[in-house]
């Protein structure tokens, strides 16, 4: 999945369809999913959910290093936006300034096809019920997005970001299963003024900033199929 990622071209794909697969389906596919600022909350509770990133750093869940090792084997967990809008995603291309500009894009691959079940345009060239729905949710998941990336600015202007791997014993030695993420420094974020703080809770940022503290004891959840 997400393997051929194309911009969403009305003449291109007039007469194409989309397969709906289920959400969680795809996020076994995935492993590392995008949230929306609201979905921190909802996601901790099942797996850690980390900051990755440079300069657009954003809060992401860790949900498994394989299709067969994932969270979503267990069909009783929160499944994010982000799989619930497949094919469909967001992609960032430059314009003719050479400004970086969000489109909806299009992952043109085994999902897509004259065979499949919906209908991506209608005859007038306008989005068919189904795809409208979920470009809909990608478009609400992409101003979050922005929303979680302004936060993380934040936060790295007070200097509370930590990198860090994941890393779990494998036979004689240690095995690298995640690479360059980072963690909010709980140490550094305690001695901020009050005035920072009250006004990080005005916004509701202690809320998410605590759910990602709290979801980091989590990595080991993501592992437990293991077998």
């Amino acid at each position: 999945m997400y393997k051929n990622i194309e911009v969403l071209n009305k003449e291109k794909f007039k007469a194409m369809k989309f397969a709906d697969i289920k959400a969680n389906e795809v996020a076994k596919n995935i492993g590392i999913i995008p949230l929306g600022f609201t979905e921190v909350i909802d996601m901790s509770a099942y797996a850690p959910v980390i900051i990755m990133g440079k300069e657009e750093a954003e809060f992401v869940a860790f949900t498994g290093i394989s299709k067969e090792v994932n969270i979503f084997r267990n069909n009783n967990v929160y499944i994010p936006t982000f799989p619930k809008t497949y094919p469909f995603l967001n992609t960032n291309v430059q314009d003719q300034n050479g400004n970086l500009k969000s489109v909806v894009s299009i992952d043109n691959g085994k999902s897509v096809s004259k065979k499949k079940k919906f209908f991506i345009f209608n005859k007038d060239g306008e989005l068919q019920e189904k795809t409208a729905d979920k470009i809909k949710l990608l478009k609400e998941l992409t101003r979050q997005r922005e929303v979680s990336k302004n936060i993380i600015k934040e936060l790295k202007s007070h200097d509370l970001l930590i990198e860090k791997d994941f890393k779990v014993k494998y036979k004689d030695g240690e095995k690298v299963l995640l690479e360059s993420f980072y963690v909010i420094n709980r140490d550094a974020l305690i001695k901020l003024s009050d005035e920072i703080l009250s006004k990080w809770a005005k916004k509701g940022w202690m809320s998410i900033i605590d759910c990602h503290i709290n979801s980091l004891k989590r990595f080991e959840k993501v592992l437990a199929s293991i077998k």
